[in-house]
């Protein structure tokens, strides 16, 4: 497994830039929906709350993406890989922008 991680390649910048991310926002939304669990008046009262803090997960799944590339490109001086990882993170952006100005 950790060969496949140590190829310089378009793919495994890709990969790396939509997994981690994915399981960062995984992570939260769980950790929201167990609050939540646990009073769920909360969302009764207020409906916007959730709306409102799926933007905000969005943006701090992209945490990893940045020391991913940072040893990617300083580290092991892997610059495709770099790049798949920075184009992932471009489009997280997008999708960022998207749901905070049209959700």
């Amino acid at each position: 497994m950790m060969d496949k991680l140590r190829r310089d390649s378009y793919g495994v910048g890709i990969a790396l830039g939509i997994l981690l991310p994915a399981i960062l926002f995984g992570i939260l939304y769980g950790i929201y929906a167990l609050i939540l669990n646990g009073n769920p008046q909360m969302l009764v009262r207020n409906p916007k709350l959730t709306k409102d803090l799926i933007p905000k997960f969005i943006l701090l799944a992209l945490i990893p993406n940045i020391f991913t590339l940072r040893y990617y490109l300083l580290n092991l001086k892997f610059d495709k890989t770099g790049r798949g990882i920075l184009a992932v993170s471009f489009a997280w952006a997008i999708v960022f922008l998207a749901a905070q100005f049209l959700l």
